[in-house]
């Protein structure tokens, strides 16, 4: 019995981490290729930066990002043709078993740049 419950606090533990940094990696990839939605529309409307974050919201379902967490910069001043549009976006990651692992939660970041049409 006391092996038992030496033993299943460190599997417990390495099985869980290994959930959490699975999730982590799944979560970056959404984070991601949301971001990459996002540019790909701001390619042919720089401008239209509303509807550039609500193509990031959209794509990032379940991620709970919100319109601020989106940022949108051209590198012309007026965002013109032969430009290019970077659309970034922040989220905050908490481990599940953070306070087990003693890690604390970090922040991801994603950006996606392309030349504007």
């Amino acid at each position: 019995m006391v092996e038992f419950a030496l033993v299943s606090i460190l599997f417990l533990m390495t099985v869980l981490g290994a959930l959490d940094f699975g999730r982590a990696i799944y979560i970056n990839s959404q984070l991601t290729n949301s971001v990459s939605e996002g540019a790909r529309y701001a390619q042919i409307a720089p401008n239209d930066t509303t509807n550039i974050r609500a193509k990031v919201i959209a794509k990032g379902t379940g991620l709970g990002l919100k319109s601020t967490d989106v940022t949108v910069t051209c590198s012309t001043a007026n965002c013109t043709t032969g430009g290019e549009v970077t659309v970034a976006a922040n989220l905050k990651f908490s481990f599940i078993t953070q306070n087990f692992l003693g890690i604390k939660p970090f922040t991801m970041h994603a950006q996606a740049t392309n030349a504007i049409d």
